[in-house]
């Protein structure tokens, strides 16, 4: 579904017809916090959202591994000896 305002491209989030720019989606528990909701209660800054599986880190987990980008997640290059992080689509800066 778009956001019900006029002129907005966007995506309307949770059960509401508008999108987060115009108040849509569930907002962070903290209080103050006018970002949204991304599991938990809370947004990615206060502790929503997955979190990395490496013990004793509290970031959050990047792409479909299980990590935070210091620890090995993220969505790396296509190119097998390279380790860099994709820009966008399969490729890091370098090779993209």
């Amino acid at each position: 579904r778009r956001c019900s305002r006029p002129e907005c491209n966007k995506y309307s989030q949770g059960p509401t017809t508008l999108c987060v720019a115009h108040g849509g989606g569930k907002l962070c528990a903290k209080e103050g916090c006018p970002k949204v909701s991304k599991g938990g209660g809370y947004c990615i800054q206060h502790g929503g959202g997955k979190r990395c599986e490496r013990e004793e880190c509290s970031k959050s987990a990047k792409g479909p591994t299980g990590f935070c980008i210091a620890h090995g997640g993220g969505k790396r290059c296509r190119i097998i000896s390279c380790q860099k992080l994709v820009s966008s689509g399969q490729f890091c800066k370098s090779h993209g």
